[in-house]
């Protein structure tokens, strides 16, 4: 009976360290998204495009902090970096649009928004299609 209600605490207890993560990526953690533009609004959200470019959205629950950043994309499986696009952007935008990331072969990539030191701000996977 001991080791049965042991293992229903720990139970308990990853149960609430999986919903508890849940609930941060819910709550306005850094998000990394994917669009076919954006206007005024995102236009085409999503996770899979064909070839060519491609907007980044970045929501942050603060201020980027800094005036430059990179657009960096490696090849998901392999690690190795595929691309790296500079942008300029103001220190005080919390939300904020990267366009025409071009992806001219088909794969699968994570793209990330980097700090000039190197520190990654955001980052996510997206799927590009040979059509």
């Amino acid at each position: 009976m001991h080791k049965f209600k042991t293992l229903a605490a720990l139970a308990v207890m990853l149960l609430m360290l999986v919903s508890c993560s849940k609930l941060k990526n819910l709550a306005g953690g850094d998000k990394l998204y994917f669009c076919e533009k954006y206007t005024s609004t995102e236009v085409g959200e999503g996770t899979k495009f064909p070839k060519g470019p491609v907007t980044v959205m970045v929501k942050l629950s603060k201020p980027i902090g800094v005036t430059s950043v990179d657009v960096n994309v490696t090849d998901a499986a392999s690690g190795k970096a595929v691309n790296t696009f500079p942008f300029t952007v103001q220190s005080d935008w919390d939300y904020i649009h990267f366009d025409d990331v071009e992806f001219k072969e088909a794969g699968k990539y994570k793209v990330s928004v980097l700090k000039k030191d190197g520190t990654v701000i955001a980052s996510n996977e997206v799927e590009i299609t040979s059509k």
